[in-house]
């Protein structure tokens, strides 16, 4: 009897040879020419075909779950069961304040109307056109119109009407014919006959719960064809559109995140024949995003399911900002009760925008107002913590054998910096993120075959704007241990500022680590009393130091505290041993004195005899120079009575920088670790060839 097909493989060859095999063992063919014959051909079709069945039937098969599915109206329509819209396109917006001249104007009020366009400077050699979605009106001041804080959006306006019809559109659904449409910004409109002028806004629907039979809402959904479409009540959940209403729907069009950075913009037209225009921007451009992508749907739907549209857990918080809000590029929540003092009843929200570093006032209360509060539970109270920065700077020097590469030193340089941008962009830039200096290294290693080896300095800097007119204190919290200088290689800032000296000279001064080689045992901590001491025991202090000593306490049989009588110097490490005195199990722990360092300012100054600069220390504030104090292990930098006349950048702006003690740097709630691809120094890189 002949075997039975095998039917288990489904690649073409497998499928034509068991074919083949099949037909071999029947006694009509069992002597065929199969691959000199025609009926070579007819197994090639067959094969073929059960090929393209078993293809077939396992993409329905994936196409059928949302994990699996690849088609995007596959994942939309599974998203949709789960009560997910995707997010479309979102418009970039940017606030400007705005001047008109209207000297020439009888006018005492000016609206600037909703749809009217401004016009943006060149954003990668490109202009863009912005518009209201609002009047603006103000009375006039002088003879100025003065607009403060108004927003403007990326895009073009749109509109369309549409006249209802119970027959030829039952379902009631309108599908908005543009792809590029900001979901955000749409308005609808219904009259109720294209004989009764009077017109009803429809608003969307954020919780179909809360809905009544009467309830003037509209649903947004994206159709097959991958453009959203919104539909209308029935009566029962929402108010049904009447028959013969005019329904019309307007909108913004927008290119998404490719206006994010514009600035420097321009009136369009006049207004009310006012064409004296002074535009000062507020805040570039940013929050502009692409649509959705086929993943970003598949993570976020089961999500926002799980969620129901409302924030408990700290996931919620987050996936709930980002799909609602998507000007932020990263998002960090923690529970009062995780907080530094505990806040019991309320949660913390942290964001980076994805252009710039900071987040507007304005843009926080709207933030807080609409996005924030309707999402929260009715006992927890939300509140916006700026984001505190952690600015990282690389100093990297490649070794590498030039008989292995054709590149010149300035290519290999740009090889080298690309690998740093793109390792810095996958691991920085996001809360909860973890900095290892070992697998940059290994990126840097790896970007070139003639790269040897290479040694990477990291430093990391806290920017602060000081106050040049009143003398005020500063404490800079890096969140991380910190390295103890022995040279002056370890702590800088930038730029210079200006400061005057003991005789009122003005100075180019900078901040710097009083260096120190040695270190001394601050304190010793009792951790364990121990018991049974009749006497009082000896304590050794060994380490890489020498000469230091401490007495112990004893109370009621066990040890109460160790005093420190001579701190000795040159310990990097010690370790405490307690010997007699009759007892057991008492124990210390020994404080270094290298938990801080003290800070001074210095400045350099002409010395007339050898012609040379001369740095000397500015005595400030009658403190011997000293002006300020690390904590090391806190990784704390607290500055005193700090008061510069003022600092040599446009922005009056400092940076303090120190190395981190650890290869591994991680940032937890508000801190965020970053770096500033504005500054040329961020990244610095020496190509040495070895030979």
């Amino acid at each position: 009897m002949a075997n039975r097909l095998r039917v288990t493989e489904l690649d073409f060859d497998t499928i034509k040879t068991n074919l083949k095999t099949f037909l071999k063992q029947q006694t009509e063919f069992s002597d065929y020419d199969f691959e000199g014959a025609g009926l070579s051909v007819l197994l090639d079709i067959l094969a073929y075909n059960t090929h393209y069945n078993a293809y077939y039937l396992n993409m329905v098969a994936n196409e059928g779950f949302l994990d699996t599915a690849l088609l995007r109206n596959s994942v939309v329509s599974h998203a949709k069961k789960l009560g997910y819209t995707p997010r479309s396109n979102r418009a970039s917006k940017a606030v400007i304040d705005v001047s008109i001249n209207g000297s020439t104007s009888a006018e005492d009020y000016l609206t600037i109307p909703r749809g009217y366009t401004f016009i943006s400077g060149p954003v990668e050699g490109k202009i863009y056109t912005f518009i209201t979605l609002q009047d603006y009106t103000v009375s006039k001041t002088g003879t100025n119109f003065v607009y403060n804080d108004i927003e403007i959006f990326e895009g073009k306006l749109l509109s369309y009407s549409y006249n209802h019809s119970e027959i030829s559109n039952p379902k009631q659904i309108y599908e908005i014919p543009d792809a590029k449409v900001d979901t955000t910004t749409l308005r609808v409109t219904v009259q109720q006959s294209s004989s009764n002028t009077e017109t009803v806004v429809y608003n969307p629907v954020d919780d179909s719960i809360s809905l009544t039979s009467d309830s003037k809402t509209y649903f947004l959904q994206e159709g097959q064809s991958g453009k959203y479409q919104i539909y209308f009540g029935d009566n029962i959940v929402g108010k049904k559109l009447p028959d013969g209403a005019v329904l019309t729907i307007s909108y913004l069009i927008s290119n998404g995140e490719d206006a994010n950075k514009a600035a420097n913009f321009t009136g369009s037209a006049s207004i009310n024949y006012l064409t004296g225009f002074t535009i000062n921007t507020v805040t570039v451009a940013a929050g502009g995003r692409t649509r959705e992508t086929v993943d970003e749907i598949r993570f976020a739907a089961p999500l926002q399911y799980i969620s129901q549209n409302r924030a408990v857990t700290k996931n919620d918080y987050i996936k709930l900002i980002q799909q609602k809000y998507p000007q932020f590029e990263a998002v960090n929540v923690w529970g009062g009760e995780e907080n530094d003092p505990p806040v019991y009843g309320k949660v913390f929200i942290s964001a980076k925008p994805k252009d710039g570093f900071e987040i507007t006032d304005t843009e926080k209360d709207f933030f807080l107002q609409n996005v924030l509060k309707p999402i929260s539970v009715m006992t927890v109270t939300p509140q916006i913590v700026d984001v505190d920065y952690n600015y990282l700077k690389m100093i990297s020097t490649v070794y590498y054998d030039p008989t292995k590469t054709i590149l010149d030193l300035n290519t290999l340089r740009t090889k080298v910096r690309t690998s740093i941008l793109d390792f810095c962009n996958t691991n920085l830039n996001s809360f909860n993120a973890y900095f290892r200096s070992s697998a940059l290294k290994t990126a840097i290693d790896s970007c070139d075959i003639s790269v040897i080896s290479n040694e990477l300095e990291v430093f990391i800097a806290k920017k602060f704007r000081p106050d040049l007119i009143t003398t005020s204190n500063y404490i800079l919290d890096f969140g991380v241990e910190l390295q103890r200088g022995t040279t002056n290689d370890n702590f800088y800032t930038s730029p210079n500022f200006t400061v005057l000296d003991e005789n009122g000279i003005t100075r180019s001064a900078f901040i710097e680590e009083v260096p120190s080689s040695f270190t001394g045992v601050e304190s010793i901590t009792v951790t364990n009393p121990g018991i049974n001491y009749s006497s009082t025991p000896t304590i050794a202090i060994l380490g890489d130091g020498q000469g230091a000593k401490a007495e112990a306490t004893i109370i009621n049989g066990r040890l109460s505290y160790i005093t420190v009588t001579n701190p000795g110097v040159g310990y990097t490490t010690a370790a405490i041993v307690i010997t007699g005195g009759g007892g057991t199990l008492a124990t210390g722990s020994a404080v270094l004195e290298n938990r801080y360092g003290q800070l001074r300012i210095a400045y350099f100054r002409p010395d007339e005899t050898s012609n040379q600069s001369v740095k000397s220390i500015l005595n400030y504030q009658n403190n011997n120079g000293v002006m300020g104090q690390i904590d090391y292990t806190k990784g704390k930098i607290y500055i005193n009575n700090f008061n510069p006349l003022s600092v040599a950048n446009d922005f009056d702006e400092l940076s303090v920088h120190i190395r981190p003690s650890k290869s591994v740097i991680h940032s937890e709630k508000n801190k965020l670790l970053t770096f500033d691809v504005n500054d040329s120094t961020t990244i610095v890189i020496n190509i040495v060839p070895i030979k």
